[in-house]
């Protein structure tokens, strides 16, 4: 089988490691999602035979690329509409709302002020009290993600942010910490770590077992990637005493801190790959 990891140089540790153990009975490559200037269609040749993507990147080329990729009959792991979904955290609220998966109540904004002139005007949206966790709506690399007491605190971000558009979610009170969950298909690690508000690094990761959470809070983050249609994925929950809120969900992760994970990462692209044979 051919397979192209699409991300950007430098891939973390896990992927070098997955990409090795495909190599042993496939042919692997990694292309860097900005080097395809002419597309799909304009692609080198040592990608004409590609069976299967997996799309680690979160560019616009490689989302356009995979989506071209996926409508030519490639397998694309995650699937450009679930990415895209997760990297818009509005289209994310309303996917997990529908899904009827716990989560923080928001409002989208189109623009920090705007929500701003709503906030001094006095009609966020019933529910919705201070303090308010505020987020650029799209998830990307020194986004916005900030908690704010109130109005002072809002406006103190205009200067650099005004034009931002933003969701503003209801802080749910925790004791400073997230569980993180690392899923491949249905594949779950799990570690606790400083809450996304703190400062924080892979190193303050403290794992757990899975097998000793209850079985409802792994069932709600799986639903989480379900209602994003996402078969690799992170995600965050703060543990209430009504259970676990999802408060962020992540495509393709580095899973820098999942114990076997580059194993799991493998074995799910042979299993769709055997599905893809079993079908044709």
């Amino acid at each position: 089988m051919n397979i192209c990891l699409l991300a950007e140089p430098n891939p973390s540790p896990v992927l070098t490691s997955t990409l090795g153990l495909l190599a042993e009975r496939n042919t692997v490559l990694v292309r860097d999602p900005q080097t395809l200037t002419g597309g799909f269609d304009g692609r080198p040749a040592e990608l004409g035979d590609v069976d299967m993507y997996l799309l680690k990147s979160r560019s616009t080329a490689a989302l356009s690329y995979a989506a071209d990729a996926e409508a030519a009959g490639a397998i694309v792991l995650n699937s450009p509409a679930a990415t895209s979904a997760a990297l818009d955290r509005a289209t994310m609220a309303t996917l997990l709302r529908r899904a009827s998966v716990p989560a923080p109540r928001s409002l989208t904004a189109d623009s920090l002020a705007q929500l701003a002139q709503l906030a001094a005007a006095g009609t966020i949206r019933p529910g919705l009290s201070w303090p308010l966790v505020i987020k650029s709506q799209r998830s990307r690399r020194g986004d916005l993600v900030t908690l704010v007491t109130g109005i002072s605190d809002l406006q103190a971000l205009l200067p650099r942010w005004a034009d931002e558009p933003v969701i503003a979610q209801e802080f749910i009170p925790n004791d400073g910490f997230d569980l993180k969950f690392w899923v491949i298909d249905e594949q779950v690690t799990v570690a606790r770590r400083p809450g996304a508000l703190e400062d924080r690094t892979t190193a303050h990761d403290v794992a757990l077992d899975p097998g000793q959470l209850p079985a409802d809070w792994i069932s709600t983050v799986l639903d989480a990637g379900a209602a994003l249609g996402l078969d690799i994925f992170g995600a965050d929950a703060l543990i209430t005493e009504n259970g676990p809120i999802i408060i962020d969900v992540n495509a393709f992760p580095g899973f820098r801190s999942a114990a076997g994970a580059d194993f799991a990462l493998a074995d799910l692209v042979a299993r769709r790959a055997a599905e893809r044979r079993l079908c044709a």
